[in-house]
């Protein structure tokens, strides 16, 4: 049994002591074909991932000349894409360039700043990207603000903040279009490190991968990666049961390593931190035999 052979069991059996379904894809952003790969082409919805792809479209029609990334945005409160960070939280009218708003749809999965984005580029557009960079069972569906209404109507929350209650409530198994991956936006495990590759080849797509160094959330992949000279440029995807993330690790004189993790819980419940540590458990598993010096 070779070493990549190996990971695979060890997250395997990971991911059965969190009480999670995992899909995990890692591999090296240059050519080489090694992989550490479970489950890996299972369709799944991918929550707040999606903003990376709506990041990395605007970002190539920024280099085409059809974005200004210093263009304002205006952010009307009456018009708020609800969330709990960022601009989402706020209750005032607001002003940014769009490179701002991607920053930080990024770095703190800002719902309003992604709906701006989206609104401006389209979800065409979006969908068009991906399968030209070869994310070919990746669906763009629906943005942030469409995904949050479907998750208020379906729980009969009265804000967003009840809806997230009434989905996380062990006494009732309620659910929402946004588990299904044939409803909303989806992707796989292989697809997602297919986008992270380009996003880190590509010269255009700076802002993506300087947003991502960004991320203010510590508590899943990064906790398997606790040294100070060790990047990880990743963004989560949260809703209900689901927690993911994706991300790069830059370890200094290596390859960087793409790496994607998309769990689905047995539990409802909103606050598992033994699941977010699983998450960096099997990033540090997926990602350490796939290690190599950039030396030429």
């Amino acid at each position: 049994m070779n070493r990549l052979t190996q990971a695979g069991l060890e997250i395997a059996l990971l991911a059965q002591d969190a009480g999670i379904d995992v899909h995990v894809h890692a591999r090296r952003i240059d050519d080489d074909p090694d992989e550490v790969a479970l489950a890996t082409d299972t369709p799944t919805p991918m929550a707040s991932l999606y903003k990376v792809a709506v990041a990395g479209c605007w970002s190539q029609l920024v280099a085409s000349g059809q974005c200004d990334p210093l263009a304002e945005v205006v952010l009307e409160p009456s018009a708020r894409t609800a969330g709990p960070t960022g601009i989402s939280a706020l209750q005032d009218r607001v002003v940014l360039t769009q490179r701002d708003c991607v920053r930080l749809a990024l770095a703190l999965s800002d719902n309003e700043c992604a709906a701006a984005i989206l609104a401006l580029i389209g979800p065409c557009q979006v969908q068009t990207w991906l399968a030209q960079i070869g994310c070919q069972t990746t669906h763009a569906r629906r943005g942030t603000a469409d995904a949050m209404r479907a998750v208020l109507a379906e729980t009969g929350g009265r804000d967003l903040g009840q809806a997230l209650a009434l989905l996380a409530d062990p006494a009732r198994d309620r659910t929402t279009s946004e588990y299904d991956p044939a409803l909303t936006s989806s992707s796989t495990a292989r697809d997602l490190t297919t986008m992270l590759t380009h996003l880190w080849r590509e010269e255009h797509a700076a802002p993506v991968r300087d947003g991502m160094r960004r991320q203010a959330w510590r508590h899943r992949i990064a906790s398997g990666f606790p040294h100070d000279d060790v990047v990880v440029a990743g963004k989560t995807g949260t809703l209900g049961r689901l927690r993911h993330e994706i991300a790069v690790i830059e370890i200094p004189g290596e390859v960087p390593i793409a790496i994607s993790v998309l769990t689905r819980s047995l539990r409802p419940e909103t606050h598992q931190p033994r699941i977010d540590a699983a998450i960096g458990a099997i990033a540090q598993t997926a990602v350490h035999p796939l290690r190599k010096s950039d030396a030429a």
